[in-house]
C-alpha cells in the first residue's frame, strides 16, 4: 500500500485510521467515490492486491510495530482488528515466517499487560 495512487490515498489512510474496525468493500468504495465494482477492479489493478489483502498487510505491519514495542499479542490482535490472538498468530506467521511470541523473543521485547 505504500506509494498509493492519489485516487486511493484516502482509502489507504482510512484503512490505517480504522484498523480495528470491519471495513467492507462498500465502505471503502464510498471513501474512493466509486461503485464497489469499479473500486475493486481499479484498486486491484493499481495495487496488485484486493482491498482486503491490503488491509491485512496494514494490520500486520501495525501488529509488528506494536509487538516490537512489547505489547501482548492478545492486545495487539484487538487493536488491529483481528478476531483473536490465534488469528494474529496464524496471519503473522504466514506473512513473516514466525509467530508473534517468537518475533518478540528475537527482539528481546517483553510483553506488557
Amino acid at each position: 500500500p505504500e506509494g498509493a495512487a492519489p485516487r486511493f490515498a484516502p482509502v489507504i489512510e482510512h484503512m490505517r485510521a480504522h484498523l480495528d474496525e470491519s471495513l467492507d468493500t462498500a465502505r471503502l468504495a464510498a471513501v474512493a467515490g466509486l461503485s464497489p465494482f469499479h473500486f475493486l477492479r481499479s484498486f486491484k489493478a493499481q495495487h496488485h492486491a484486493t482491498p482486503q489483502q491490503a488491509l491485512m498487510a496494514l494490520r500486520l505491519n501495525e501488529a509488528k510495530r506494536q509487538l516490537a514495542a512489547g505489547h501482548a499479542p492478545a492486545q495487539v490482535a484487538a487493536a488491529v482488528g483481528l478476531t483473536d490472538q490465534a488469528h494474529l498468530t496464524r496471519s503473522f506467521a504466514r506473512r513473516y515466517g514466525l509467530t508473534p511470541a517468537r518475533y518478540q523473543q528475537q527482539l528481546g521485547t517483553r510483553r506488557r499487560a
